[in-house]
């Protein structure tokens, strides 16, 4: 990656890694001479390690930078050249919001291994590539007896690493006293932002919070 980095500076090789590597390797060749090949490789990288960085490289300091071509163009911190990371398919799915008594919310922990691993969530469905809306509710929260859930009108959006996701989001009040589902519990609204939330969760309840009950838009339905 250093010697990527210092040989595509010096000749501003614009062709994308990693296609640009056989490239990239033709370049070095011609900055290598036959004897102590060895010692040019290394002190490439030294280079690319301490002066040629990947962010506010010290040109000043660098032996070449009388004859960097990226430098001349002022444009050394765009090289080398990537390929835009190929991002992974939308999935979608839905999260459901449940108030107790208007003091505390519905949580429950994520496994430990995975996406979000060992944090506090909202309930939701699985997040998938084919989620059908009108099956949402079916993996609501069985909360005893069934509430009256609402869609709140809008999206939550989230970009991972890997996907790009966008959640629907119902919403429901239950009365005092209700229990949890079984692996859920109610935590006290006022604690919630000590919770170990992550981003995601933290926009899908400012998203339900945000809607009021009898918004326009919104729907009244029932869990099968």
């Amino acid at each position: 990656g250093n010697i990527e980095r210092v040989v595509t500076r010096l000749f501003a090789i614009e062709q994308q890694l990693p296609a640009a590597k056989p490239i990239v390797r033709a370049f070095a060749e011609t900055l290598t001479p036959v004897r102590r090949a060895g010692d040019v490789a290394q002190a490439l990288m030294d280079l690319g390690a301490t002066i040629c960085t990947p962010k506010k490289p010290a040109c000043a300091l660098c032996p070449w930078n009388e004859v960097c071509a990226a430098r001349a163009r002022g444009e050394q911190e765009s090289f080398p050249r990537k390929a835009a990371k190929a991002e992974g398919r939308l999935r979608r799915g839905a999260a459901f919001w449940v108030t107790r008594g208007g003091v505390e919310g519905l949580m429950r922990t994520r496994p430990a291994k995975g996406l979000l691993g060992g944090m506090t969530e909202v309930p939701s469905t699985d997040w998938t590539h084919d989620f059908v809306q009108a099956e949402a509710l079916r993996a609501a929260p069985g909360v005893a007896p069934a509430p009256a859930w609402r869609r709140v009108p809008g999206t939550v959006t989230h970009t991972f690493t890997h996907f790009p996701l966008e959640l629907i989001v119902y919403a429901a009040e239950v009365r005092p006293r209700t229990p949890p589902p079984a692996g859920m519990r109610w935590v006290p609204l006022a604690e919630i932002a000590a919770e170990a939330l992550p981003s995601l969760m933290r926009k899908v309840i400012a998203h339900a919070t945000a809607a009021p009950a009898g918004r326009s838009g919104a729907t009244i339905e029932k869990a099968c």
